[in-house]
């Protein structure tokens, strides 16, 4: 009798496992049809395809916002889209911030980017035999913020072993809500884009919690970008954080070594913490110097590693720093340290992120 019992309690365990699976397999088709839209709508409003824009629309769908004179509009897509010169490209990129789906409906967010200024679309969408299309849009616009760009590892095991690793999200987390809320905007771009695989999750930390139930946020990390897709440019600063998968994929990634140089000949900022500074091992800057030659460097160190118990690194990195001219500054193990040589910020570990993140804003202020 006891065996029985068991068995149905199993039973019961599994079976919304298979469910889960099931639904999430639905969920992912839905949002990578109503990708599909969005990308529709976004391409066919940019490069004026009039006919693509158009089939991003139930007919009858309409646009929402106040007018310069302060009053409530509709706009309907008609007039929209036949206000739109066919073949006329506009100079513009955009990005899906955000996508919220229940059952049939769904909601999503877009930004636009101009030169001098920014959009917000807010997307009603219903799904309609088997099929996503906006039914509403409601949009504004609003002042540019300056851009910080986050760099993190895709890699997601400790070679030889099934160890995982990635990422961590408490260093992301934590730099990413004290540079937003200092009035900067953040894309992230990871190796190989995509999901960035992560590790660190505190939900007892404030930032970590903010972090994981901001769609916007958590869907950067979620969805990153790739390097190739990144205009170096248009970036005030780049934050690189860290986690071990760092070490693996960033020092030899030649993609990631060119934002990095090109952001910091630009006059931009360059912060790493952790493990992170892994990517600045190979930087050169352009009169041919490594970045970290001669500069005041610090990252975990050799003394944490030995600590922390891991032994399949490819490299130990305060070592490596040190040969490629850094002069490394080591604090005693799991201790803030935050070291600031010019334009370049590096932290020592988890602890020293949001000290380098205020860092990073007090230096971009001052510039």
């Amino acid at each position: 009798m006891q065996k029985m019992k068991y068995v149905r309690y199993f039973a019961c365990l599994i079976l919304p496992v298979f469910l889960l699976v099931k639904v999430n397999g639905q969920a992912l088709k839905d949002e990578a049809e109503i990708v599909k839209t969005l990308t529709d709508y976004m391409e066919g409003r940019n490069k004026g395809d009039t006919a693509r824009l158009r089939s991003a629309f139930f007919p009858g769908a309409d646009l929402r916002h106040i007018n310069a004179n302060g009053e409530f509009a509709i706009w309907k897509i008609e007039d929209y889209v036949n206000g739109i010169k066919p073949g006329r490209r506009a100079n513009c990129t955009g990005d899906i911030i955000s996508i919220n789906i229940a059952g049939n409906a769904a909601q999503a967010k877009i930004e636009l980017y101009y030169p001098d200024r920014t959009y917000a679309d807010y997307f009603n969408l219903l799904k309609q035999n088997g099929k996503w299309l906006i039914a509403s849009k409601s949009f504004s616009l609003y002042p540019v913020r300056p851009k910080v760009l986050f760099i993190v590892s895709s890699h997601s095991k400790v070679e030889g072993t099934n160890q995982k690793t990635g990422v961590h999200l408490g260093e992301v987390a934590m730099a990413y809500k004290i540079i937003s809320d200092a009035g900067y905007d953040i894309d992230i771009v990871s190796t190989e884009g995509g999901k960035a695989h992560y590790y660190g999750v505190d939900v007892n930390h404030q930032a970590v919690e903010w972090f994981v139930q901001n769609t916007d946020a958590m869907r950067k990390l979620t969805h990153s970008k790739k390097p190739d897709s990144i205009t170096a440019r248009i970036y005030k600063a780049v934050f690189v954080a860290g986690g071990h998968g760092a070490m693996w994929d960033l020092p030899d990634n030649n993609k990631v070594q060119k934002l990095i140089s090109e952001i910091y000949d630009n006059n931009g900022v360059v912060a790493a913490v952790c493990h992170g500074p892994a990517a600045l091992l190979k930087v050169k800057v352009k009169d041919g110097s490594y970045l970290v030659s001669g500069k005041s460097v610090t990252a975990f160190t050799n003394n944490e590693e030995k600590a922390s118990g891991e032994k399949k690194l490819p490299f130990l990195l305060e070592t490596e720093l040190s040969k490629t001219g850094g002069k490394f500054k080591g604090a005693s193990n799991w201790s803030a340290n935050v070291l600031v040589d010019g334009r370049l910020i590096t932290g020592q570990n988890p602890a020293s992120t949001d000290k380098l993140a205020e860092a990073m804003v007090a230096l971009l202020s001052g510039q």
